[in-house]
């Protein structure tokens, strides 16, 4: 409460520096940005306590310059205002307000208006206005509400998000900003600087050829790229730019007559803030948006390996049972071994030996498998695609042998690396191996035959070409089996290929198949290739 009551003192004092020329009136009073900030942070049993504290810095600030009964008005008034708008907001936007979402920045922006053109009919310098008791020279009943309208109306859209946003916002996330995003900033703050000098740092002759207009591009880059609580800063930022110059009788609004020139000051911040936080809330909301899409995709895709591990459950069975066994039988031999007298070592070694191999190559088929069921966010890094189709050449061996096919593996010596998520890419050459094989159930065991090829495809992708002998695809309707839910086959959920076209596009690459000219189906998988990383690729990728 201290800090609070302390804030509050500090805008005040500042809210006397900007006032009306022989005038009550504030040009824009920060303090009532500090309360309102307090009231909706604050839990509604708690208000009387930031009440209190307001209402006593408030007496303090102005004790110097405005009579006992004035301020006492002003307490009570301010109170009165500020808590009606802190209830109007938490029912109608809602908390936490972010600015993050049109309906907030829309609703906010309605509040800022019409509840301090309602508190401007109580406020001291229109009640002594309308009864002739206090009137500026050269102002009428209608100026005077006009200004007390837009003093509150600017403090509510120009302060109060600034200082909403950043009492909400976690200080962690300064330190986990990277270098380049600081010097993004860094840019930003400096190209706001630079056009804001410009625009209302010079004479009025210079600054009158300066169009207003070029103070919006960095504001729009500070929107798009920082979102609400960049865009909040940086608005703030350049009102406060504007005060200064035309404090010191530099800048376009110098030209006019002081109330013409507070005025055309609080209509250009109001200009200015509704635009650019809208801006920030509707990129802001369409990256949330791609978030969930991202999360519905990923989770989709993660319902498909897992149903795709279903169906090769017998064939990955059969693959564990061999080395089990084998294990087995070695164990027993080795005990018969060590029953006897004299025990050949070099025996029992070799036992030892192949009892290890065949635990490598069961915990390959386990770990193979466990990569496939990973549920986690995508992860790129640098990899082989000859290592994906080797990985899903290996978990689908059961189903290939079961399927009675021949498999003709094509890899291009020197193949260049691609940057991708490994799991979600396994899974796209899983589904095309395991399509392949099943489609080739009606063709005779001898032409049953599966030809994979990996290399270079010009100079910008790496192709993996899937090609089998099987029925093929729908004849004129080929691009048809990327629809969601459209299958040929009898148990099919038709959304294997959908999910790893989606998958392809992701990483900037493309998916399609084509009918062969005499039997089965080709389909071709192209993904870019990562030229920072260009060369052999010796070396498995790294799981995560």
């Amino acid at each position: 409460m201290v800090l609070l009551a302390v804030s509050y003192y500090l805008a005040a004092r500042l809210g006397l520096g900007f006032r009306f020329q022989d005038s009550q009136i504030g040009v824009v009073w920060p303090a009532n940005a500090v309360l309102l900030a307090a009231l909706l942070l604050t839990p509604t049993r708690r208000w009387w306590v930031v009440l209190l504290a307001t209402a006593l810095a408030h007496a303090v600030a102005v004790a110097s310059v405005t009579p006992a009964w004035r301020a006492a008005w002003q307490i009570a008034g301010n109170a009165l205002f500020i808590t009606s708008t802190a209830l109007v907001l938490r029912r109608v936007p809602g908390l936490p307000l972010t600015f993050e979402t049109r309906r907030q920045v829309f609703a906010y922006s309605a509040i800022a208006f019409v509840l301090p053109a309602l508190y401007a009919f109580t406020t001291p310098a229109f009640v002594r206005a309308l009864f002739h008791l206090e009137l500026a020279p050269g102002s009428t009943l209608a100026t005077t509400l006009l200004r007390v309208t837009l003093s509150n109306a600017t403090v509510l859209l120009l302060v109060a998000p600034v200082v909403l946003l950043w009492a909400q916002f976690p200080v962690h996330r300064l330190k986990e900003l990277s270098a380049r995003r600081l010097w993004e900033a860094g840019a930003v703050v400096l190209s706001v600087l630079a056009v804001g000098m410009v625009a209302f740092g010079t004479g009025p002759e210079i600054a009158a050829g300066v169009p207003l207009l070029w103070v919006f591009p960095p504001l729009l880059w500070v929107a798009v790229r920082f979102g609400p609580v960049g865009a909040s800063t940086a608005l703030l930022g350049v009102a406060a730019l504007s005060v200064w110059g035309t404090a010191r009788q530099l800048g376009p609004f110098v030209l006019m007559t002081h109330a013409d020139r507070v005025l055309s000051l609080q209509l250009f911040w109001i200009v200015m803030c509704t635009p650019v936080m809208l801006l920030a809330a509707v990129i802001w909301e369409r990256e949330r948006v791609e978030d969930a899409l991202q999360a519905h995709r990923t989770q989709l895709a993660h319902l498909t390996r897992v149903a795709t591990a279903g169906e090769l459950s017998s064939s990955l069975a059969h693959e564990l049972r061999q080395p089990l066994t084998a294990i087995l039988a070695n164990a027993e031999a080795a005990q018969v071994l060590l029953t006897r007298d004299g025990v050949d070592l070099r025996e029992v070694r070799a036992i030892l030996e192949d009892i290890a191999e065949q635990d490598k190559f069961a915990a390959n088929v386990i770990g193979r498998l466990r990569s496939l069921l990973e549920k986690e966010e995508p992860h790129f890094e640098m990899l082989a695609m000859e290592t994906t189709v080797g990985d899903a050449l290996a978990l689908s061996r059961g189903t290939v042998e079961r399927s009675g096919v021949q498999v003709e593996t094509q890899i291009a010596p020197g193949l260049p690396r691609v940057r991708g998520d490994p799991v979600q890419l396994l899974q796209v050459v899983l589904n095309l191996v395991v399509n392949g094989c099943e489609s080739m159930s009606a063709t005779p065991a001898p032409d049953r035959r599966l030809r994979l090829r990996v290399a270079r495809q010009d100079s910008e992708y790496v192709e993996v070409l899937i090609a089998d002998s099987g029925t093929g695809l729908p004849q004129g309707r080929e691009d048809r089996v990327f629809e969601p839910f459209f299958t040929t086959k009898k148990t099919g959920l038709g959304l294997g290929l959908a999910i790893g076209r989606s998958i392809v596009s992701a990483h900037g690459g493309r998916l399609w198949g084509e009918n062969n000219l005499l039997r089965g189906a080709t389909f071709h998988l192209l993904l870019p290739m990562d030229h920072a990383n260009d060369g052999p690729t010796a070396a498995d990728r790294h799981r995560r």
